[in-house]
C-alpha cells in the first residue's frame, strides 16, 4: 500500500482548485491511500469544498497570504502520507499517472536514499528518460519547463529540508533554490514522464509578462538573491555561466522598475556574456522608463508564444 498526500496550496482559484481536486481522485487505485491537503493562503474568496463528500480531504487557511512556499511548508508540516507530491491549484493530474510514478520510482537504485524525485509536467522534458540531476544541471537549464516533485516525508524532514522562503519577494517566489541546494546534496532522479497537465486558462499566473511587469522590482531581487545563495553555499564554480545569467536578468529587472543605477552595477559585472542584450539594456538605460517596458513586453509576449 503507497500512502500518498497531495499537497494544493491555493489562493482566490475556488473553481480551479476544484478541478485539481477532482483530477487526484481520479487517481483512486485499491493499492493507494490517497489523502488531498489544501492549504488557503489566505484568499480573498471562500474556499467551498462541500461537492466533495470524501473523509481524506484536509483544509487549512492559513491568517495571512504568506506565498506558495510557506504554504507548501505547512502542506508538508500537517500531511500524513509517506510520500508528498506538490500539485498547483491551476493544473491538474492526468490520468492513472500516480501509480505509474511511483512504478518508476521503483527503478531507482538506492531509492530509498533520496528525498525528492522528479516527474515533468506536460511542459517541461530532459533530454533522456531519465537523469539523476545535480546542482549543475538545476543552473544550466538541463531541465526545460516544470517539473512536479514527489517528496519522500520521512526523508525530507529528517534532513531538515524545507521550501526556502523569502518573504520580501511574496507573490514572486524562489523555488528554483530549494531544489538547487537539494541537488547539490542529495541529487534529484528525474524522469521525462509527464504526471500533471500544466493548463493556462488561470486569471492570473506568475510568469505571466504582466506578473513580470508589474513586481520587476520583486525580480530583481530575485535575481540578486539567487547570486547571494549561491555564493554563500559554495555552488559559483559549478557553472559560471549561472552568475552572469542572473547578473543579467538582475539588470534587465531593475531597467524595467525604473532603478537605473542599479541596473548599470549589475551590467558592470556580467562583462562579456551575452554583449548585445548587455548592450541593448545599457542603452536602454539612458531612455524613458516607459520604453524599457514597451521592449520588455514585447520580448515576453514573444517568447511565451
Amino acid at each position: 500500500m503507497i500512502n500518498i498526500s497531495v499537497v494544493i496550496p491555493t489562493y482566490n482559484r475556488p473553481i480551479l482548485l476544484n478541478r485539481a481536486i477532482r483530477s487526484v481522485l481520479r487517481q483512486k487505485k485499491p493499492d493507494i491511500t490517497l489523502e488531498i491537503v489544501v492549504i488557503d493562503d489566505c484568499s480573498l474568496e471562500k474556499v467551498n469544498l462541500s461537492e466533495f463528500k470524501w473523509d481524506n480531504i484536509v483544509y487549512k487557511r492559513l491568517i495571512r497570504n504568506s506565498g506558495p512556499q510557506e504554504a507548501r511548508n505547512e502542506g508538508i508540516a500537517i500531511a500524513k502520507g509517506d510520500w508528498i507530491i506538490m500539485l498547483d491549484d491551476d493544473d491538474e493530474f492526468l490520468q492513472n499517472t500516480i501509480e505509474d510514478a511511483f512504478n518508476s520510482i521503483e527503478t531507482v537504485e538506492h531509492k530509498d536514499q533520496y528525498p525528492v524525485f522528479f516527474f515533468a509536467t506536460s511542459n517541461g522534458a530532459i533530454p533522456e528518460n531519465y537523469r539523476l540531476i545535480g546542482a549543475k544541471e538545476i543552473m544550466d537549464d538541463t531541465l526545460k519547463g516544470d517539473f512536479t516533485p514527489v517528496i519522500r516525508r520521512k526523508v525530507f524532514i529528517e534532513n531538515n529540508l524545507r521550501y526556502l522562503d523569502y518573504p520580501e519577494i511574496v507573490g514572486v517566489g524562489c523555488e528554483h533554490l530549494t531544489w538547487l541546494l537539494i541537488s547539490s546534496q542529495f541529487h534529484i532522479p528525474t524522469f521525462n514522464f509527464h504526471i500533471v497537465k500544466v493548463n493556462a486558462d488561470a486569471p492570473f499566473r506568475l510568469t505571466s509578462y504582466k506578473n513580470f511587469i508589474k513586481n520587476s522590482l520583486k525580480f530583481a531581487l530575485q535575481q540578486d538573491l539567487s547570486i547571494d545563495f549561491v555564493k554563500q553555499h559554495k555552488l559559483d564554480g559549478i557553472h559560471p555561466p549561472y552568475l552572469n545569467k542572473k547578473y543579467l536578468g538582475a539588470a534587465i529587472y531593475y531597467l524595467v522598475s525604473g532603478k537605473r543605477i542599479a541596473c548599470r552595477e549589475r551590467l558592470m559585472v556580467v562583462k562579456d556574456h551575452r554583449p548585445f542584450a548587455s548592450g541593448v539594456v545599457l542603452f536602454l538605460s539612458n531612455m524613458p522608463v516607459p520604453l524599457s517596458k514597451f521592449f520588455f513586453r514585447m520580448y515576453k509576449m514573444r517568447i511565451s508564444k
